[in-house]
C-alpha cells in the first residue's frame, strides 16, 4: 500500500515549497531551488479516528482549533493535515493511485494554503504577456478548459483549480505556481482535439483526465504578479450578444472574490475571517477584476479564448 520504502525520490516543487515524499507524484515538477530543508513532508502512516477537540465541517472533514484537519474519503484514503509542515495519508488503495492525489491536491492543498497564510482562489491561472490572469468560478464553469486552451496557444500555466495568491507580497499580489497539469472532462478534450487515450483519469471510472504540460515553455515555476481575475458567469442558454467581459467596480469585485475562496467554511472555522477580508481588499485594490460571461457549451471555445487573450494583453 505504501511506496515509502526504498530509495527516497528527488524532492518536488509545490507552490514554492520544497516537498519531500516517498509517494509517487508525477504531477509535480522537481525541486530546482536552494538546498534548504524541506518545507513540507508527505508520508503514509496511521491517523486517529478523531482529532483532539474536533469540529465537523462536513461528514467527511473535521478540524480543530490547532489548525489540524482530517479528511476521510471512503474507498480512497484518510488525510491528516497535521501541521503546516506535515501531511499524513492512510490509503485504502494503492497510495500511488491518481485517486489519492486528487484529494491531496484539492481539499488538502487548499487547507494548507489557508494554514500558510496564502489566499486560495478557486481558479486556474495562466501567464499572458508576462502577467498572471486567474480564471475563477464554481466547479464546472470552465476554468481548466480555458486555461488549457490558452496554454495550447503558447501561454504558460501557473496553476489549476486552486490559485495560491500571496496577497500581501511586496509590489502587489503574486501567484505561487502549483504544478504543470490541468483536469479536463472528456468533452473539453474533444473540443481541443485531444484524445483521452493514455491519459490518467482523475478518479477510477471517471471521464475526467489529467493533461500534463511538461515543457518549460508551458509551465511557470517562479511567482508572478497577478494582473487580472476573470470571474466566470456561464449562461444556462445561449443569448445573442451576451458573451462579454465587463470590469467590475470595487465592491462587486470584492464580493466576487470572496465568493470564490476555496474551502472558505474551514478558513472561517479557523478564525481567518479578518485575514480573508484583508486579502480580498489587497487583491481587489491592486488587480483588475472582470466578469466573463460565456456561452453554455464549447462550440465557441476558440473564439472565446482569443477574446480573453486579446483582452488580457491590453
Amino acid at each position: 500500500m505504501s511506496s515509502d520504502a526504498g530509495a527516497v525520490p528527488p524532492d518536488k516543487f509545490l507552490c514554492g515549497w520544497r516537498l519531500r515524499t516517498g509517494i509517487a507524484m508525477p504531477e509535480l515538477a522537481p525541486w530546482t531551488g536552494d538546498d534548504r530543508q524541506p518545507d513540507l513532508l508527505i508520508h503514509t502512516g496511521p491517523i486517529p479516528s478523531q482529532l483532539d477537540d474536533a469540529h465537523d465541517v462536513s461528514p467527511l472533514l473535521q478540524v480543530n482549533d490547532e489548525g489540524q484537519a482530517r479528511l476521510s474519503i471512503d474507498g480512497v484514503a484518510t488525510y491528516w493535515l497535521r501541521s503546516t509542515r506535515e501531511i499524513v495519508i492512510d490509503p485504502q488503495i494503492d497510495v500511488d493511485s491518481p485517486d489519492v492525489r486528487t484529494f491531496l491536491f484539492g481539499t488538502i492543498l487548499g487547507l494548507l494554503c489557508h494554514r500558510r497564510g496564502l489566499f486560495p482562489l478557486h481558479a486556474s491561472c495562466v501567464i499572458v504577456e508576462g502577467n498572471a490572469i486567474a480564471i475563477s468560478g464554481v466547479s464546472g464553469a470552465g476554468k481548466s478548459t480555458l486555461a488549457a486552451a490558452l496554454v495550447r496557444r503558447g501561454h504558460r500555466l501557473v496553476s489549476d483549480d486552486i490559485c495560491a495568491i500571496d496577497a500581501g507580497a511586496p509590489g502587489g499580489p503574486v501567484v505561487r505556481p502549483a504544478f504543470p497539469r490541468v483536469k479536463l472532462w472528456q468533452d473539453s478534450l474533444e473540443a481541443m482535439g485531444i484524445a483521452a487515450d493514455g491519459l490518467h483519469a482523475n478518479r477510477f471510472g471517471q471521464n475526467k483526465y489529467y493533461l500534463r504540460f511538461s515543457d518549460s515553455t508551458e509551465f511557470q515555476m517562479d511567482p508572478v504578479r497577478l494582473k487580472a481575475v476573470y470571474l466566470l458567469n456561464p449562461l444556462a442558454a445561449p443569448i445573442a450578444g451576451r458573451e462579454e467581459i465587463e470590469r467590475l467596480p470595487l465592491m462587486q469585485a470584492a464580493v466576487g472574490l470572496h465568493e470564490q475562496v476555496y474551502r472558505k467554511r474551514t478558513a472561517l472555522r479557523w478564525g481567518r475571517a479578518a485575514d480573508l477580508f484583508t486579502a480580498v481588499g489587497q487583491i481587489a485594490g491592486a488587480t483588475d477584476i472582470h466578469r466573463l460571461t460565456r456561452g453554455p457549451d464549447l462550440t465557441g471555445l476558440d473564439a472565446l479564448v482569443r477574446r480573453i487573450e486579446a483582452h488580457a494583453a491590453t
